[in-house]
């Protein structure tokens, strides 16, 4: 049943993907509009959807172990990447500004444009945005050192600088909700309702985002590149397999208690297409962000497949 709902999800997700590209062929969705539906979501409906269902919780014995056992998870989910990431590249023989894209998108997937989204409407309950947050902020602390680190060379990165970022409204909100969340706090609802009815707009306008930017993408030059082919394969399938292999054996011999939820959570988020952010991070930083712009096309139109491959293997094994 829930493999049918996952797939009905990703077409869904498709249909408004489509939308989103048809309205920046026809010049609905230009540039401005594309760069405004971005900053919408990344400093006001998501925040919003975060702190709404967060601080919404109960809090139960459940919600804090698995929150925590989230948490270890996805720290050692970046380690595999990175490591996957690390042996991906030294098949090929790629130029040190391309070398660091694929490292970096091996590491980084699309979870604030598509996996907020599809894991609000796969799972409705608040824990789920919990899970799936945890996992966000583990990425936004490796992508604004670690990733920056490697996008501007071992050198003249100041402290500052790699930490700046990491104060951004989404990780502020999710500080907000958790802390109402362990006070258990109850927020008005004539106050909660308008702010959650602004939260859930997030999906909508989070999916036309990634259909505009896939309309500006040539998928010519993404097919003739070999390593292209490898990345989506370690991105979409490879590594999110080996993480629900680790996580069952983690399980099953050490006795950890990792509901079900938050398992398939996690590697969901593994599993997602490459992140459009390090393109505009690759441009600001003089790494190669054209082949960037290839992958987050080429592994996005994969993931439709992918996904829901990836969501059935986890209710087999």
């Amino acid at each position: 049943m829930q493999t049918q709902i996952i797939t009905e999800q990703i077409i869904i997700a498709g249909i408004i993907v489509l939308v989103g590209t048809i309205g920046s062929w026809v010049k609905v969705i230009n540039e401005d509009l594309r760069s405004s539906i971005s900053r919408l979501v990344f400093k006001i409906t998501l925040p919003l959807l975060i702190v709404t269902t967060v601080s919404r919780m109960d809090m139960t014995r459940e919600v804090l172990v698995n929150g925590g056992w989230a948490a270890f998870f996805s720290i050692m989910t970046f380690v595999v990447m990175y490591i996957v990431g690390k042996i991906s590249v030294k098949f090929f023989n790629l130029p040190p500004r391309a070398e660091v894209i694929h490292e970096l998108h091996t590491m980084f997937g699309n979870i604030v444009f598509l996996g907020f989204p599809l894991i609000a409407a796969l799972y409705p309950a608040e824990e789920a945005l919990l899970y799936a947050t945890i996992y966000y902020m583990v990425s936004s602390f490796t992508q604004w050192t670690y990733a920056v680190f490697r996008l501007k060379g071992q050198k003249d990165v100041a402290l500052n600088e790699r930490f700046k970022n990491l104060l951004n409204p989404n990780t502020i909100a999710f500080v907000v909700g958790i802390t109402i969340f362990f006070l258990q706090l109850h927020v008005p609802e004539i106050i909660h309702s308008p702010l959650r009815t602004i939260g859930k707009a997030t999906s909508p306008l989070a999916l036309l985002y990634i259909g505009s930017t896939l309309a500006r993408t040539s998928i010519k030059g993404a097919l003739k590149r070999g390593d292209i082919y490898i990345l989506s394969l370690n991105k979409l399938i490879i590594i999110p397999v080996l993480m629900l292999i680790i996580m069952n054996l983690s399980i099953q011999y050490f006795g950890i208690e990792l509901g079900e939820m938050a398992k398939t959570i996690i590697v969901l988020q593994s599993a997602m297409p490459c992140m459009s952010m390090i393109v505009i991070m690759a441009k600001a930083y003089g790494a190669a962000d054209d082949r960037a712009a290839e992958n987050v096309f080429l592994t996005t139109i994969l993931s439709l497949i992918t996904l829901p491959l990836v969501f059935f293997i986890t209710t087999i094994l």
